[in-house]
């Protein structure tokens, strides 16, 4: 899709014959910009800043780091989107933590620290990877949506254009809310000795929280990098995304 994109506009500008072969070329190097700073871009749409003020924060991820043999894992607070925890990560830069606010500071330090050692686990799959990756060549795709909407200053008119984001979200939504695969990976979790209940506690607060800022570009980033959504007051929305239930997790996590 990417490539389709590249194409189209390269023979806008260019000989259609060269068109095939721009096209290919700009793909490439939007891959490899994602490949490489493709976390950065992520840590630019959630306004993130780097945290330098909380050394037991900062210790307790290096010692889960040193846990599951990750190297270095940067952290960062939000304050635009502050009610969830985001992990991302690209294939040649250095994994990072996203912590709103809000969790840091409503949430028990253990709750806290077992939604780092999920994102942990995450980035050590190599999932973290992917999902960065694929939320960024959504957001590129869909970047003719953000053009048209900012070209309108009717709310009304804005809103109806939103509607061209739901098929990303849904797409994303059932590429990575396979019911199974989100067991298996609470199980996971589960098994740190002393986090599965904060764990749990901490996954229903968080699916119980507020959306901030969820009409904004760096939602659509964001959507995948967490490992519960918050709640939405969008209709349409709650229709066609469809995550794993909050209780039917909690039921398989208290069964383990």
């Amino acid at each position: 899709m990417v490539f389709i994109i590249s194409c189209a506009f390269a023979g806008l500008l260019f000989d259609l014959t060269m068109g095939p072969w721009i096209g290919m070329f700009v793909s490439l190097v939007v891959l490899a910009f994602f490949s490489k700073w493709g976390e950065k871009l992520v840590l630019v749409f959630a306004k993130a800043r780097y945290v330098g003020d909380d050394e037991s924060l900062i210790n307790q991820v290096k010692n889960f780091s040193c846990h599951l043999n990750i190297s270095e894992v940067k952290i960062y607070w939000s304050n635009a989107f502050v009610n969830n925890v985001y992990y991302t990560d690209s294939y040649f830069g250095k994994p990072a933590l996203v912590i709103g606010k809000n969790v840091y500071n409503q949430f028990s330090r253990n709750e806290l620290n077992s939604l780092i050692y999920a994102s942990l686990l995450k980035i050590k799959s190599g999932e973290a990877k992917n999902r960065t990756m694929v939320s960024l060549i959504f957001t590129i795709l869909y970047s003719p949506v953000y053009i048209l909407r900012a070209l309108f200053k009717s709310y009304r008119m804005r809103r109806n254009l939103e509607i061209f984001f739901y098929p990303a979200f849904s797409l994303k939504t059932l590429m990575y809310e396979n019911e199974k695969n989100v067991m298996n990976f609470d199980s996971e979790v589960g098994k740190m000795q002393g986090l599965k209940k904060d764990y749990m506690a901490a996954l229903f607060k968080v699916s119980h929280m507020p959306s901030f800022n969820e009409r904004t570009v760096g939602a659509l980033v964001l959507a995948e990098l967490a490992h519960t959504k918050n709640t939405t007051e969008d209709v349409l929305g709650n229709l066609l995304f469809k995550s794993v239930d909050i209780n039917t997790r909690m039921k398989a996590l208290s069964s383990n």
